[in-house]
């Protein structure tokens, strides 16, 4: 979810006598809320769901009411025929690999192709508003259809569910890359001299939400220097682009071309921390991997430490393959060599994936312009 600490009433649907009733009264300035047009600072747990997940989530209303009725005998608590009807209603908001859920409440919709929170909600879930997606659960759903008997044994197991479910979100309790957001209307003179002073930003006063804890000001006036039209939202593209992409490689590509652009991008840095901090341990962690896999029945899924002599399940007689593959090893060794080349990258580098490169040939044979070179396969009858 992206971070939104203001909106316009116009942009997410909801009419002014709505967000009376959910607390919205005044405007940003402290006057009446009386126009679509005028900026409202948004509460820090509220959210704002796009128009295509707005159409499931009512699905999923009727379908917990249905359940109430026919299953437990109880009234409806929904009763939603149009997705206007469950603005007002809470939410859970969990991040992946979390099992703490968060408490939010719809306050709109937008045509986004995103959900919209507050900074410090996103803060709280440990995310920073870097792409990572995050799920929104009707509070009913979570309340009801949620049980530890339903969550995996395997490791992990645990993970993505709402195990615990937070109610209050305290500012100073979550992650403290939230208390760096500025809060100031302008900025001053003295922090353009500073700037030409080339001074650590530490170092030049600026108001942010790290003075403004533990008191009420960390939950209202968060100001900002420069505003937007009431239109912006519905301007705003639609669809991240990288979900547009279909390949790993495409994206890889696409943010590399968008480097060259740009004047203020390291293109060296960013492949080289692409590499270390994920190609090559991907690489390393996957052949490692390889050497300890298991084998598994495609028919009936049993799974082997090492391959029957009668080579085939001994359960069902399916045929046995391998559960890691070669191209899931090496779907990263060519990007490696073709990002450290392209970007001249310091010879450490380029030799740690030559000798990754050189790991994999010696486990499955050198590729070259033709493809893998053709090896002898033996089975045991040969050394018998």
């Amino acid at each position: 979810m992206p971070p939104l600490t203001h909106f316009y009433p116009s942009e997410i649907g909801t009419s002014i006598e709505r967000l009376k009733e959910l607390g919205y009264t005044a405007d940003h300035l402290g006057k009446p809320l009386e126009s679509t047009d005028q900026l409202v600072e948004m509460k820090h747990q509220d959210v704002i769901l796009n128009n295509a997940g707005a159409e499931f989530v009512l699905r999923v209303s009727k379908f917990i009411d249905t359940l109430l009725v026919k299953y437990y005998k109880l009234d409806p608590f929904y009763k939603a025929s149009a997705k206007e009807d469950l603005v007002g209603h809470c939410v859970v908001t969990l991040s992946p690999h979390t099992s703490t859920g968060f408490v939010g409440r719809i306050i709109g919709y937008e045509d986004v192709n995103v959900g919209l929170a507050h900074p410090y909600l996103i803060s709280a879930r440990r995310r920073n508003c870097d792409g990572d997606e995050d799920t929104t659960i009707l509070m009913m759903d979570a309340l009801i259809n949620f049980s530890k008997h339903y969550l995996p044994t395997t490791i992990g197991g645990t993970m993505d569910a709402p195990l615990i479910l937070a109610a209050n979100i305290k500012p100073e309790e979550v992650d403290d890359e939230v208390w760096n957001m500025e809060t100031d209307t302008e900025y001053t003179k003295e922090f353009y001299d500073k700037t030409m002073q080339h001074v650590p930003p530490g170092e030049v006063k600026v108001g942010m939400v790290e003075s403004r804890l533990k008191s009420e000001a960390a939950y209202s006036g968060l100001e900002f220097t420069h505003g937007t039209s009431a239109e912006a939202l519905k301007d705003a593209p639609k669809r991240s682009a990288y979900t547009t992409l279909k390949t790993m490689q495409d994206k890889i590509d696409m943010q590399f071309s968008l480097s060259d652009k740009l004047y203020s991008i390291d293109r060296a840095d960013a492949a080289k921390r692409l590499i270390l901090s994920h190609f090559i341990p991907d690489l390393m962690g996957n052949l490692h991997s390889f050497s300890k896999q298991t084998f598994r029945c495609v028919s009936c899924n049993a799974k082997y430490r090492r391959v029957p002599l009668i080579g085939k399940c001994t359960k069902c007689s399916g045929k046995l393959v391998l559960t890691i593959s070669k191209g899931g090893i090496e779907k990263y060794l060519n990007t490696a060599i073709n990002l450290s080349e392209r970007y001249k990258l310091e010879p450490y580098i380029r030799q740690r994936i030559m000798l990754l490169k050189q790991e994999i040939e010696t486990v499955f044979g050198a590729v070259g312009a033709a493809g893998d070179i053709p090896t002898k396969q033996f089975n045991l009858a040969n050394f018998m």
